[in-house]
């Protein structure tokens, strides 16, 4: 009998970890996924003055949720360079908590290539879009925000969280 509960026990704990996090509600999954908490400390490692705009917006928007972002270095990394890739901004988790799933520390990479000649609002998007990515959420489309007012949509530069994004974050702190 023991054995059997042992094993169902670490059955369950394999699927738990195997399964790939939601995308908070969204229509693609965030290469991030979830964080692991609700207290997030940002790390900016010599960015640019676009980039740190980008990372205040990003941040603002993350401090409108549940989640408290603080100036730190253990959970987001977030760098600006120039890269050969033609993407504005990539979030990805560099460490993955192995018992509950969910991301433990991510970096945040904003092309200064491809940003170019944007204006500040742009990079402010960028910044609410990417930041967006490392509390959970993935990608929209037009049918899943109809307004055009979600940071979160690729083809469009809104600047900030709506309230589906809001809510989205909140199901997973």
């Amino acid at each position: 009998m023991r054995r059997t509960v042992i094993a169902v026990a670490a059955a369950i704990l394999m699927v738990a970890v195997a399964a790939s996090p939601a995308s908070a509600g969204h229509g693609n999954k965030a290469n991030a996924g979830p964080p692991d908490n609700a207290q997030q400390d940002v790390q900016s490692n010599s960015l640019t003055t676009a980039g740190k705009a980008a990372v205040a917006q990003g941040r603002a928007q993350l401090d409108r949720t549940d989640i408290t972002t603080s100036v730190g270095g253990s959970d987001i990394h977030v760098y600006d360079a120039s890269y050969s890739s033609s993407w504005y901004g990539q979030t990805s988790c560099t460490d993955r908590n192995w018992l509950n799933g969910k991301c433990d520390h991510m970096d945040v990479k904003f092309n200064t290539r491809t940003m170019s000649g944007k204006s500040t609002g742009y990079w402010q998007s960028l910044g609410c879009h990417e930041l967006g990515h490392t509390g959970g959420l993935g990608h929209r489309s037009h049918s899943s925000d109809s307004n055009d007012n979600s940071c979160m949509r690729e083809e469009i530069w809104p600047r900030y969280f709506d309230t589906h994004d809001i809510d989205a974050v909140n199901q997973y702190v």
